[in-house]
């Protein structure tokens, strides 16, 4: 991951030349990034991934190996990450310059607004396709966008969203014809939040979402002891 500032807007740039997919380096690198831009007073968080991908979700090579243990501290972490994003204080925007799947599609859930760039690209909650069990966190954030009427296709049955039916059912906020405009775009709608009062954006996402993320994070234990 690469942090850069420019004018109090935080910009992370997330590509591994591959999938992004996240393990416990990208968590520890995302809660860094945080820190960053909250301590240098950033009015805005722009999330980008690299060209044809924003990020194909969790390490799946990398979780046979954990042990039992492991697994469930790192799912914590994973956990934790994300939720913390989903409240940080300031405008989150996500360049998804490509396929957002799986935790990569609750990354992108997880910010206030999506741009997503033109082609082939999937936006997809696949977990119970890969046979893994949602946990009840990840729901709360994917219910913040996915509205009502494409809760049973969007989380349960594992549909997955071209750039045109996101757009169609206002799970992104738009499509741009290549990564590099997508990137760009999501910039243009960070700046523009962060003309907003930053004490009042920070007070009125903390009412809007507190409360259900507070409630998340008091289940953790149980939600992560009982995934199937």
């Amino acid at each position: 991951m690469e942090l850069t500032f420019d004018d109090k807007l935080a910009v992370l740039r997330i590509d591994d030349g591959k999938a992004n997919a996240m393990g416990p380096a990208f968590f520890d690198a995302l809660d860094h990034a945080m820190n960053q831009a909250e301590a240098e007073g950033a009015r805005a968080l722009v999330l980008a991934g690299r060209d044809g991908m924003f990020s194909g979700g969790l390490d799946l090579k990398l979780l046979p190996t954990l042990s039992k243990e492991g697994f469930t501290g790192f799912l914590g972490q994973f956990s934790r990450s994300v939720l913390r994003l989903h409240g940080l204080p300031i405008p989150t925007v996500a360049a998804l310059t490509g396929h957002a799947i799986a935790g990569g599609a609750i990354l992108a859930y997880a910010c206030d607004k999506r741009f997503m760039a033109a082609g082939p690209y999937k936006l997809q909650l696949n977990e119970t396709a890969l046979g893994m069990a949602m946990p009840a966190w990840m729901i709360q954030v994917a219910r913040s966008v996915v509205p009502r009427h494409l809760e049973a296709q969007a989380l349960l049955h594992a549909r997955a969203f071209s750039p045109e039916a996101a757009l169609g059912e206002n799970l992104i906020d738009g499509i741009e014809i290549d990564a590099g405009r997508t990137l760009s775009r999501a910039i243009g709608a960070a700046r523009a939040l962060g003309e907003l009062s930053m004490p009042a954006y920070a007070q009125t996402k903390r009412r809007l979402r507190g409360p259900a993320i507070a409630a998340a994070l008091a289940g953790l234990d149980h939600d992560l002891a009982t995934l199937g």
